[in-house]
């Protein structure tokens, strides 16, 4: 028998199962795709290739014996996108913020990606990543300065290497745990109303089913 695409994408995701959506977000050349592409295939790309307006792919995994279905947007950070941009925030769970540590203008601009996407998505579980730690004699960012930031903002910060794939997996599990977090919250306040949380999913489900189904028109 001929699976769906909903199956095929999604493996027959129940409304007993997560799906959170994910953005990530920065400047050109900050290393997002390099990041994704390592958590999600377990590969290192050196090739740079400019992301047209998003990138998305989906990720399967277990936090706290909870099955989550993670859709990972990687969002072109190039400012010929920006009109659209806001599209590609609406629905998003959680962020990653990223810079390059080599490039201190990606450093300068956080507060501009902050800003976006605080008028976008409100308050959102949030990582701050200070990537390509790998290149240590072209950094011009210290962890100093990446840890103040994110102290500022009430955020945790990783650095980390897409092209050695340290601390990749910690990022985007800590941001699941984030998420799930405040999914918990959410079930916990909604609980003497157990529509309102089942409508929140069945929403949920269908929106990520839109979403990825996008890529195919």
């Amino acid at each position: 028998m001929k699976k769906s695409l909903y199956h095929l994408l999604f493996g027959g995701v129940t409304l007993l199962e997560l799906i959170f959506k994910v953005i990530v977000i920065g400047d050109i050349v900050v290393g997002k795709t390099g990041i994704t592409t390592r958590y999600i295939h377990g590969k290192f790309d050196s090739k740079y290739k400019t992301t047209i307006g998003f990138a998305c792919d989906l990720k399967k995994l277990v936090i706290e014996d909870k099955k989550i279905n993670m859709i990972i947007w990687d969002i072109s950070g190039h400012e010929m996108f920006a009109y659209i941009r806001s599209l590609y925030y609406k629905g998003a769970h959680g962020a990653l913020i990223v810079y390059n540590v080599t490039k201190k203008e990606s450093f300068v601009h956080l507060e501009k990606w902050f800003n976006e996407l605080y008028k976008h998505c409100g308050t959102i579980p949030i990582i701050l990543v200070g990537n390509k730690i790998d290149l240590i004699k072209e950094r011009v960012i210290h962890p100093e300065e990446g840890e103040r930031y994110a102290r500022q903002k009430g955020i945790k910060y990783y650095e980390a290497s897409a092209k050695t794939g340290e601390n990749v997996i910690d990022i985007i599990e800590e941001l699941a745990k984030l998420m799930l977090l405040e999914e918990k919250t959410f079930r916990f306040l909604t609980e003497k109303q157990p529509q309102t949380y089942v409508k929140r999913k069945s929403w949920d489900l269908a929106f990520a089913t839109k979403s990825i189904l996008k890529l195919f028109k």
